[in-house]
């Protein structure tokens, strides 16, 4: 996909920037804006995002930086929007430590919780699906997660079921609280796929 971010580069832009906050974060933070039907303007993205890595007052992200982030919120839009098989998490690569993705993922969700309640500020629990409530609750229990002792086979299966939920609970709340009152008819893809 033309708009995918790459996690190292985009790591090494937000360090480079003094930004100690993690792409993982920052794309769970635009996901969660998303999926409450914000963030969709350049400016609200950024604004946020600039208000969450603690900038002054009126301080904003660098030109380049500042399209990457836009590039990454570009990139979640087309994959909740495309029966969500494009959602993307923005996590470090398959080969980096075990302990490392599981601390991105929480990262991620922990991103989508401050996205999501920023988005939905005057929402109430009861407002919400039980579903959505379901699904946040599990980005929330997946936010507190530990860094496993073990890194075989087992332990990496565990981890890409892990990310895999979190996608899916994405894509849910994002189809509940942002296709349906739109109208539109509902992914496919918002149950999760079988695993043999």
């Amino acid at each position: 996909m033309s708009n995918q971010i790459d996690f190292e580069v985009l790591a090494q832009a937000l360090a480079a920037a003094g930004i100690a906050h993690s792409p993982s974060e920052l794309q769970g933070l635009a996901a969660g804006l998303l999926a409450t039907g914000h963030g969709g303007r350049d400016e609200e993205l950024l604004g946020v995002l600039a208000s969450h890595v603690d900038f002054e007052p009126g301080q904003q992200f660098e030109a380049s930086l500042a399209g990457m982030l836009v590039a990454m919120r570009d990139g979640l839009a087309d994959g909740f929007a495309d029966t969500g098989l494009a959602l993307h998490l923005l996590l470090p690569a398959d080969e980096d430590d075990l302990g490392l993705r599981v601390a991105a993922i929480a990262q991620w969700c922990e991103g989508f919780l401050v996205g999501f309640g920023t988005g939905s500020a005057n929402t109430h629990d009861k407002d919400l699906s039980p579903g959505v409530q379901e699904a946040l609750s599990d980005l929330a229990a997946i936010s507190q997660v530990e860094t496993p002792d073990a890194d075989g086979d087992e332990e990496e299966d565990m981890f890409e079921q892990v990310a895999e939920h979190c996608r899916m609970s994405a894509l849910m709340i994002y189809t509940d609280l942002v296709m349906r009152r739109e109208g539109k008819p509902e992914a496919p893809a918002s149950k999760p796929p079988t695993r043999h």
